[in-house]
């Protein structure tokens, strides 16, 4: 098995704690991305028993970066994350069409 398979598998998970080390985040500002469902534990009841899915880490990180550097409210931050996945999924599609198109050309 490959990093990459380990990584998306469902049973690679995070702590609360390893991820707020890893996402170099303080305790207090993950509260606030659990309480605005940002980051939602796959597992627990209470942070100390919270998992987290690896791939949380990136959506994570990308939150404190959004909060720090542009101010913006935790509140907001689920709603400008989701713009920002739609964007670059139709960014994806696009590509992916252009590329069926140039086949007829």
């Amino acid at each position: 098995m490959t990093l990459l398979s380990e990584i998306h598998s469902p049973h690679f998970h995070l702590s609360f704690e390893e991820l707020c080390v890893s996402a170099d985040i303080s305790k207090e500002c993950m509260l606030e991305l659990v309480e605005n469902d940002i980051a939602v534990p796959v597992t627990g009841t209470h942070p100390q028993q919270w998992q987290f899915h690896v791939t949380c880490l990136i959506k994570v990180k990308k939150a404190a970066r959004l909060y720090r550097d542009l101010d913006i409210d935790w509140a907001d931050l689920g709603l400008v994350l989701n713009l920002l996945d739609e964007i670059e999924q139709l960014k994806n599609e696009n590509s992916q069409l252009k590329q069926q198109l140039a086949r007829f050309f």
